[in-house]
């Protein structure tokens, strides 16, 4: 799905949903979509809590250069509203002020500052990789993740990831937040 508006339009249109608080669906340049509320934008990122069976279900991080299309039409519009009526719409402003988006290198130490575990969804070599965990060292051009399994165990060697392959970033849900209680 190509981008009906300029550059210039469709990051108006994306200040516009911010500031109404508005429950949209983002496409992606994989036709996967992401439910929620957008919360900042940058000129790298889009920042937004993800949505899930009504609940807030943590913060994704989006490259700006993957979103192809925003969706709010009559059902978001309605979902907007049970959450609103439920009074679900509880951002952590005090996150939302800290993680800076203005390039890869702040966004992971602005995570990292927040004491946060995080969870990246990359590509490799045309291969997926999923790493969670904490965030060891962040140079100009890469990650370092501790990375653990479903089991509980920290990878012996941690996961070296290059900003230029991530496809999204995940903190602050509770998969990552609960799952670093029982790290062995």
């Amino acid at each position: 799905m190509a981008k009906k508006y300029s550059e210039r339009e469709f990051k108006k249109l994306i200040q516009k949903h911010i500031r109404n608080i508005d429950f949209v669906k983002v496409t992606l340049d994989d036709d996967s979509a992401i439910h929620g509320f957008l919360v900042k934008l940058s000129d790298d990122f889009l920042m937004m809590e993800e949505t899930n069976d009504f609940t807030l279900a943590g913060t994704k991080i989006v490259p700006y250069h993957r979103v192809r299309g925003i969706r709010n039409n009559i059902y978001d519009k309605v979902s907007k509203a049970i959450y609103a009526d439920e009074k679900l719409i509880q951002f952590n402003e005090d996150i939302i002020k800290k993680t800076n988006l203005d390039s890869p290198e702040s966004l992971f130490k602005s995570i990292k500052k927040q004491n946060f575990h995080c969870i990246v969804e990359s590509t490799k070599n045309k291969k997926f990789l999923f790493s969670i965990g904490e965030i060891i060292d962040i140079t100009t051009r890469t990650v370092l993740i501790n990375n653990y399994d479903p089991a509980g165990r920290i990878n012996k060697k941690p996961r070296k990831i290059s900003f230029k392959n991530i496809d999204l970033i995940n903190f602050n849900d509770n998969y990552s937040k609960v799952f670093r209680k029982y790290l062995k």
